[in-house]
């Protein structure tokens, strides 16, 4: 019987690093329970990705490009009953792209998984991540955005738009072998996206390494927000490559600095109930319509009341200046530390050369003293 693969495409912000790690932290025991993990490193996943789209910049590493070459040896050489494949930016190939993704998949059947969230929390998440990659457009900006390009093929809409995404992959795969998983409302059971997305992969979550998921992707907050996005309009484009911003802009400043402080969650504005509520329940009517293999529960899809702010939510110039000197006490203070541990670390190897010194000085003294009295 021919082995299932399982490709997981995204959707953006629906769970996909949580899950990613948990999958790739556990690569051996999952072996051993019948699930192959490829690529078993996240930046070979994404470069996976790059090759796919053709998306590869010259500043790309060599080996990037080599990884795609040897996605079907490997999968021959996997002993496991199953594979899996995730990478949440595979959603937005192009059908091209797909046919090509495919025909490096060997002889394996084929499984497309799409976690999916409702458009209430997707929305707002997926602009600060946007602001993670260096981007600085405001907020009421982005959401006027959609607004102008609801219903095109806009970049802004493709991890968004999550019937085009269903049917473009089901061009390609069978719609029962599409695997719609949606991510629980807020409140849920810790864990239950977790179960729901290792019941389309016959894997005990038991399995997985919980220590292996860090807090790498921490949401911001709307304050901290509005700092890295003033920040970002300062910042010369040709400083936002890839290589660059995401190991300063995103991991460094972002996720260490301004990740995880206290602040207001991003919203959507009550102003944009009416239209979220109208266009998710078109989702949810075509994934009850279209075939696929739902694991929860579709109306998971629809935003709750907790999703929408009662005003615009903005951010004054005070919270903005101490958010702004929040992060800057960070900095030097991590900074002052850093430097004082190497300081230390000097001082003390300044203190043993000496020590090492002196000693070896009396030792060459009582030497020359035993000679003589000899």
């Amino acid at each position: 019987m021919t082995r299932p693969l399982y490709l997981h495409i995204g959707l953006q912000k629906t769970g996909t690093s949580y899950l990613q790690g948990l999958f790739l932290g556990s690569v051996d025991a999952l072996r051993e329970a019948g699930l192959d993990v490829y690529p078993t490193h996240r930046r070979a996943a994404y470069w996976l990705m790059l090759d796919v789209r053709d998306r590869f910049r010259p500043h790309d590493p060599p080996q990037a490009r080599e990884v795609l070459r040897d996605l079907p040896g490997n999968l021959d050489a996997a002993r496991g009953r199953a594979a899996l494949v995730s990478e949440e930016s595979f959603s937005p190939a192009d059908d091209a792209q797909v046919q090509r993704l495919l025909a490096a998949c060997s002889d394996r059947e084929v499984h497309v998984v799409v976690t999916a969230r409702d458009l209430g929390r997707q929305i707002p998440s997926v602009w600060q991540q946007g602001l993670q990659s260096g981007r600085a457009i405001t907020f009421p900006d982005y959401l006027a955005r959609l607004h102008k390009t609801q219903g095109t093929p806009a970049p802004i809409w493709w991890q968004k738009d999550l019937p085009a995404v269903l049917e473009k992959w089901s061009r390609h795969v069978p719609a029962e072998r599409i695997h719609v998983v949606t991510v629980p409302p807020p409140g849920a059971e810790k864990g239950l996206l977790l179960e729901r997305f290792c019941s389309v992969l016959d894997v005990d979550p038991a399995l997985l390494d919980q220590s292996s998921v860090g807090r790498a992707n921490r949401g911001l907050r709307l304050e901290q927000a509005e700092v890295l996005r003033r920040v970002n309009a300062g910042i010369p484009d040709d400083l936002k490559r890839r290589d660059v911003y995401g190991d300063v802009g995103k991991r460094g400043f972002s996720v260490k600095v301004l990740g995880g402080a206290e602040g207001r969650p991003i919203l959507l504005p009550e102003s944009e109930r009416a239209w979220c509520e109208e266009l998710s329940q078109r989702y949810v009517d075509h994934v009850r319509e279209g075939g696929y293999d739902v694991v929860g529960d579709v109306e998971d899809l629809l935003p709750r009341d907790s999703a929408f702010a009662p005003d615009e939510q903005e951010v004054s110039e005070e919270q903005v200046a101490q958010v702004a000197v929040d992060a800057l006490t960070t900095m030097v203070s991590r900074q002052l530390t850093t430097h004082r541990t190497r300081k230390d670390r000097a001082t003390a190897e300044a203190a043993e050369r000496a020590r090492r010194g002196w000693r070896g000085r009396v030792r060459r003294l009582l030497g020359v003293d035993a000679g003589i009295n000899r």
